[in-house]
This record gives C-alpha cells, sequence and structure tokens, in this order.
C-alpha cells in the first residue's frame, strides 16, 4: 500500500454526469491488480472528511517512461463535484492500491465479464489481462441507455466480444444486462463451461446470482460500498457473508469476516476482504 500525492495529467467528461482522470501515480500504477482500487482525499482541508474510493479503470503511459492509472467516476455528491473542477497539475492525496481483486479462473474455456453502468471501470484491467493471454473472452456491457453507455470503444480494442444491452432497447439487447447473460447462455451462444466476472449495481448482482447457479458457473463479483477508511479500522463498509460458501481461495489469518454461531450469515468488510468476493460467498437477501 502507497500514500502520496498524484498529481492530475487530465480530466475530461464523457457524459453528462461521468467524468475520466488520469493520476501520474507510477508507484501505484506498477502494483494495482484487477478489481483493486484507490482512496482518494479531494478538496484538502476545506473538502469532504472522508476520503472517497475509485476503481482503477488502466494504466496509462505517461511520459519519460512512466506510467499512470485512469480512474471514472459519476458525479453523485459533493466529493465528485469537487473533483469536476480539477485542473492539469493538480495534486489528490491518493493510498492504494488497496482491497482484494479478481482472480483470473484459466480453467474455464471462456472469460466472461458483465459490467452495468460505471461498473465498467471496475473490470477492464481484468478483461485486458484475460485478451492479453489469448483466452476466449466475452464482454458484456449494460447501460440505462445509449448515451450513458461507457468505455465500449476501449473495450472493442481487446481480443474479445462485446455484447452490449440498453435498458431502454436504443442500444444492443433492449432489457437488463444479466437478462442479455441468460439468454446467450441459454441459445449456446456463450458455453456453460465459463467463469463470470462482474460488477455494477447490486440488484443486478444480486440477479446474477441465480442465472450461475441454474448452469453452475463459478464467478466472482465487485461489490460497492460507501467507505470510510478504506482499510478496515472504521468497520462501516460490511455485506452479509455466506459461512457455508467461504472461498477456499481465501486466507484465514488475513480474513475480517465475523460470524456468530446461532446465525446463518456473517459479516465482511467490503474494504479488506472484498471488493471482490465469489457470488456464492454473498447474502444478497437484505
Amino acid at each position: 500500500m502507497i500514500q502520496g500525492i498524484a498529481r492530475i495529467v487530465s480530466n475530461r467528461r464523457m457524459t453528462e454526469n461521468c467524468w475520466r482522470v488520469v493520476l501520474d501515480s507510477h508507484e501505484i500504477a506498477s502494483e494495482v491488480k484487477p478489481g483493486q482500487f484507490i482512496h482518494v482525499r479531494i478538496g484538502g482541508e476545506r473538502g469532504p472528511l472522508f476520503r472517497r474510493p475509485f476503481s482503477v479503470f488502466r494504466r496509462v503511459a505517461l511520459r519519460d517512461g512512466r506510467v499512470g492509472i485512469e480512474i471514472v467516476y459519476k458525479v453523485v455528491g459533493t466529493g465528485t463535484r469537487v473533483m469536476t473542477g480539477l485542473k492539469k497539475g493538480d495534486a489528490l492525496d491518493v493510498i492504494g492500491p488497496l482491497g482484494h481483486g479478481f482472480e483470473l479462473n484459466r480453467g474455464k474455456k471462456v472469460q466472461v465479464v458483465v459490467a452495468g453502468g460505471t461498473g465498467v471501470a471496475c473490470l477492464f484491467l481484468l478483461a485486458e489481462e484475460i485478451s492479453k493471454a489469448g483466452l476466449p473472452l466475452k464482454i458484456l456491457l449494460g447501460a440505462d441507455t445509449k448515451g450513458s453507455l461507457l468505455m465500449r470503444k476501449e473495450y472493442a480494442s481487446l481480443k474479445g466480444e462485446v455484447m452490449v444491452s440498453t435498458d431502454d432497447g436504443t442500444a444492443g439487447y433492449h432489457g437488463f444486462v444479466t437478462q442479455m447473460l441468460a439468454v446467450a447462455l441459454d441459445r449456446g451462444r456463450i458455453p456453460s463451461d465459463c467463469a463470470v466476472y462482474a460488477t455494477g449495481p447490486e440488484p443486478m448482482l444480486k440477479a446474477l446470482a441465480p442465472i450461475c447457479r441454474r448452469y453452475a458457473i463459478p464467478a466472482q463479483v465487485s461489490m460497492e460500498r460507501h467507505m470510510m477508511c478504506g482499510i478496515g479500522a472504521c468497520l462501516g463498509c460490511i455485506c452479509k457473508v455466506d459461512p457455508t460458501h467461504i472461498s477456499p481461495r481465501r486466507d484465514p489469518e488475513s480474513s475480517h469476516m465475523q460470524f456468530v454461531s446461532d446465525r446463518d450469515f456473517g459479516y465482511a468488510l467490503v474494504c479488506k476482504d472484498g471488493p471482490v468476493f465469489d457470488i456464492n460467498e454473498v447474502r444478497f437477501d437484505e
């Protein structure tokens, strides 16, 4: 984990309320793994009290052989509104990379990434890794409308098939991205011998769970929570987990999961145990 000052290289608008910013942070770029995030303090002493978490979208080549990181953000509150006013050369206090990221499942015939909304920012590093490894790749991107569809061009540059859905039918499949996945599986366009990696709104991930159970597909999902400290100290970013389906890949010594003997669920810290979980680990009932 690295804490330091990152300088703004560029900060530009993509859609009405979504922006992308490149940070000169060579050290974080060198260490970050797919699915990990950075925690940013915005506005200095006059800014919001707590840092804001952002997934790392991709690495970006800078001058003099340095590598930066690019993040994508949606304007939803004070912190992100402040970010829209940042200019080239401005400084941000950044901690990262943080969290437990995606783990590539090479044993499956096809690799499938499923992203809804601004979740596209979380999966590109993984899709890029899959593409470079020469593994068969399906990329499913979902959005409300054609105008809010993000990063289609960047994903199309990879060695994989891009499938698009919009809730209103203005581009691609008319419906939710999880519905598009179910149809593709039913029709054999995507084989059931696949691995799924997903991120997006929690209702989307909840809808994904029964689809993966139906076809016995292993899936990893990135959970979203409001994070204050980002390092497991404040205990503010919990999610419910199923004690009978904890991933065997987890190290019990480093896990922050807590269980009670008379309950059929427990709690995990999204900032430390996640943000990426096996889909069967998560309890979506509430």
